[in-house]
């Protein structure tokens, strides 16, 4: 079935882009088609559908939470509280510029 294929990172399943994640970020880009997909699934049996994590706020992050984050995550978590990260800059940069935010909410 998926002999050629890369191996399946942690918590993906298989779509037509490529090894998706719960939360739709695509891990690792590959032409499977329909029918691969189909077997992969089959095979894995039945399984529970659960919730993705929600995404973090302001509200709920700590800073230790913000170390965690990759660069297009914190770049993403800036931007949808009205700051523009600029991710040519080292991730300690960027972490301490959310830190100055969180202080001031």
């Amino acid at each position: 079935m998926m002999e050629n294929a890369p191996a399946a990172p942690a918590d993906c399943v298989p779509t037509l882009r490529g090894w998706m994640r719960s939360d739709g970020r695509v891990m690792v880009r590959w032409d499977f088609t329909q029918e691969q997909i189909d077997e992969w699934n089959a095979a894995q049996g039945p399984q529970m559908l659960t919730e993705a994590d929600p995404t973090p706020t302001l509200e709920t992050l700590n800073e230790g939470d913000l170390e965690e984050m990759t660069k297009v995550e914190l770049e993403e978590l800036g931007r949808e509280n009205g700051v523009e990260l600029d991710r040519r800059k080292n991730k300690t940069t960027l972490i301490n510029t959310m830190k100055g935010i969180l202080k001031r909410t």
